[in-house]
């Protein structure tokens, strides 16, 4: 941020002085309420006076140009500190506050409301390291062209277009397509940058606004998954304002997901510069399931077990990755033969889960059961 005019998180303020450089705020949506977050650092040569905490009853000294940020430790949490900032709002309205920090933590997030700090960022706590990006599969050319790009900033500026891009991954369930949103999401956040889990389009509307304002030059990445769920259940307005009305947002990639493109209305699935990529996820190949097999079976990529790895791979063909684990928990821990598993999980591929006779719901019968 630069100038003496700063948009800050949540509200537009003012510096006080020439030579303030740096605020952060978060703040209620109610602008008569702040009661977020914010940093203020003074230079040395425009001293902050000394503050008394009507919370703490002591007083806390002046704060320099780099005294203010807290630290964040290699975890990602931020540092105690026991000095307090004011979050400042306007020239004239001040909330103590007592951690701040300048830009957010790489990671995933959602945002969220309650009514102590109106909208916020929530840091997720996920595990992405175990995803796996499956050879030979649409998933894998999604993932490259995301990646590329990240690259082509200058060529979208040159023309004068936003550095923006919209891909719709569409697919029978259990073909990896969420797998392949987190995998995006993973790539972006290793990068530092920041992807969105989007559940409500206004409010991540307002968020990404309030994102923008803070930190311009982010690269972002936006993810709607199950799309026709989110339009069924807060209409197609709010979608469409989120991916292209008023706010234009820059430096972002949207990915969404849906099993069922047909309910897709076309001012979606064929509008260019909303989805710009519309690509099948389709069940794993035959390569895709050996390198699946192989990782998370360690056994089956032992030499002497190549022949048992081709009788799993060709039994497996349309199987989805959720049934491929479950197929190495059945045999790998359970003990069951490969052909009794391959068996059970095709009839469940093939059979709705239905009533018995003793009322009891959801069990699928197997020839070896009857």
């Amino acid at each position: 941020m630069r100038g003496n005019d700063v948009k800050c998180m949540l509200l537009n303020c003012k510096i006080f002085s020439p030579n303030t450089t740096r605020v952060h705020i978060m703040s209620d949506q109610d602008t008569d309420d702040l009661t977020e977050l914010a940093e203020l650092v003074v230079d040395r040569n425009d001293v902050a006076p000394s503050v008394t905490s009507s919370r703490r009853g002591r007083t806390s000294p002046p704060r320099y140009r780099g005294d203010g940020v807290e630290a964040v430790d290699e975890r990602g949490q931020i540092a105690s500190s026991d000095e307090q900032m004011w979050a400042v709002y306007g020239n004239r309205n001040f909330v103590p506050c007592e951690k701040a920090v300048p830009e957010l933590i790489p990671g995933q997030y959602t945002i969220s409301i309650n009514d102590r700090w109106g909208i916020y960022w929530h840091r997720e706590d996920v595990n992405l390291d175990e995803l796996l990006i499956l050879p030979d599969s649409k998933s894998e050319q999604v993932i490259n062209e995301i990646k590329h790009f990240w690259t082509l900033e200058e060529q979208f500026r040159n023309f004068g277009y936003l550095w923006k891009r919209g891909v719709l991954l569409w697919g029978p369930p259990g073909s990896g397509k969420t797998s392949t949103l987190q995998i995006i999401s993973r790539n972006v956040v290793d990068a530092g940058g920041i992807s969105v889990y989007v559940d409500n389009p206004e409010r991540a509307g307002k968020g990404l606004k309030m994102m923008r304002q803070v930190e311009p030059q982010r690269p972002l990445v936006v993810m709607l998954e199950d799309i026709d769920a989110i339009i069924d259940e807060y209409g197609e307005s709010e979608l469409l304002a989120l991916m292209d009305g008023e706010l234009q947002i820059d430096n972002v990639v949207f990915v969404a997901t849906t099993n069922y493109p047909k309910r897709l209305d076309k001012r979606f699935v064929n509008r260019p510069s909303r989805f710009d990529i519309l690509k099948k996820i389709g069940m794993p190949t035959a390569a895709a399931r050996h390198t699946y097999l192989t990782v998370k079976n360690p056994r089956m990529a032992l030499p002497e077990n190549e022949k048992e790895l081709q009788q799993w791979i060709d039994g497996t063909k349309e199987f989805s990755v959720a049934h491929l684990k479950e197929l190495i928990v059945s045999v790998e821990i359970f003990r069951q033969p490969l052909q009794f598993a391959l068996q059970r999980l095709r009839k469940m591929m093939e059979v709705l889960p239905d009533n018995d006779s003793t009322g009891q719901f959801g069990f699928i019968h197997t020839n070896d059961d009857e």
